[in-house]
């Protein structure tokens, strides 16, 4: 009994106190050391009376940006307790009958420096709902490398594959700035399917732009979700991820809609945009495609954002990732031994 007595005093209450202050430093040191996501752009939940531009006044944007990046007229009625999607900095939603000559007069622009920035050309007809880049929002120059710092070395970068866990740093380039064969080797193993032995190697040109991506942020490490892939399940056979021109990665300390910005300037390759599985898919192709993907870590394409009413996502419904043409020579004849 004496025991229990001492055990409920004020030592106890003291013991408990101070293991009380631990556990609280324990948590914010946690909190603290492990990088919170990055969100992949702002939202905005929809309050009862508001309008289009009491909210792009309150968001620094125009109401016709606002309702285009949500696929709306400022006319259309708003839903209380709907989420609206709210454009990054840099980025332009094409509106209804909206074209390159008249996007670029408002943005104190040229057709030809907005389609240069969006790897379109002056003609181009555009999609309601599409996405396109500012000229200079992500440039790749001196402010970029303020921003995210010069890569150590351009041209090194340190993949990690994911599941299951691997780490390693390939040289992509050789001192003429031919793609090393291997790289592709080394790379073909870091992108082999989860539970499978079958391997395919990457396009040469799926390295270079992987490194240019890296340097661009300063040689931060690339985490590959998913590489080569065998047609089955929610894979087509006409994917980009079956012929081993593909990667979804992701890479730690950038914001996703940053990456998705910089990808989608690069020419002749589809940028697929994953909010929600938090990752951003690059291939190699012909023909530019830009596309937004909602859906959930292995589950089916999801185009149509949660909440969106089917109309409204069809009217504009992007580029899938099967579309447009392949690359009409797997690079090999640039690839360096050296």
């Amino acid at each position: 009994m004496a025991q229990n007595h001492l055990l409920g005093g004020p030592a106890a209450v003291m013991t408990s106190r101070l293991g009380h202050w631990m556990a609280l430093w324990i948590v914010l040191l946690v909190g603290l050391a492990i990088p919170p996501l990055a969100r992949a752009e702002d939202d905005h939940r929809v309050g009862r009376g508001e309008t289009w531009s009491g909210i792009a006044k309150r968001h620094g944007i125009t109401p016709a940006a606002l309702a285009a990046a949500n696929r709306k007229s400022p006319d259309s009625a708003l839903r209380e307790g709907s989420t609206l999607r709210v454009p990054s900095p840099g980025e332009l939603f094409v509106g209804p009958g909206d074209n390159l000559i008249g996007l670029a007069k408002r943005n104190d622009s040229t057709v030809e420096e907005l389609a240069k920035a969006n790897g379109l050309k002056p003609t181009t007809e555009l999609r309601s709902g599409q996405l396109l880049i500012l000229p200079g929002a992500h440039p790749n120059n001196v402010a970029s490398e303020k921003r995210w710092g010069k890569p150590k070395r351009p041209g090194v970068v340190t993949f990690h594959r994911l599941y299951p866990s691997e780490t390693t740093r390939i040289t992509l380039l050789d001192s003429h700035g031919r793609v090393r064969r291997n790289a592709v080797d080394l790379l073909t193993k870091l992108m082999r399917p989860k539970n499978s032995k079958k391997r395919k190697d990457p396009h040469p040109r799926l390295l270079r732009l992987l490194g240019q991506v890296s340097d661009h942020f300063g040689g931060r490490p690339l985490h590959i979700i998913s590489g080569f892939r065998i047609a089955g399940g929610n894979t087509k056979d006409t994917s980009r991820h079956v012929a081993g021109h593909a990667m979804d990665f992701r890479i730690p300390g950038v914001p996703l809609d940053v990456l998705r910005a910089y990808c989608s300037q690069l020419n002749r390759v589809g940028v697929g945009y994953y909010p929600r599985s938090h990752f951003v898919h690059l291939d190699v192709r012909t023909r530019d495609a830009r596309w937004t993907d909602w859906s959930l870590p292995g589950e089916a394409a999801l185009r149509q954002r949660p909440g969106e009413d089917e109309a409204e996502a069809v009217e504009g419904l992007a580029q899938p990732e099967a579309e447009g043409e392949a690359p009409t020579d797997d690079g090999s004849a640039e690839l360096s031994d050296e």
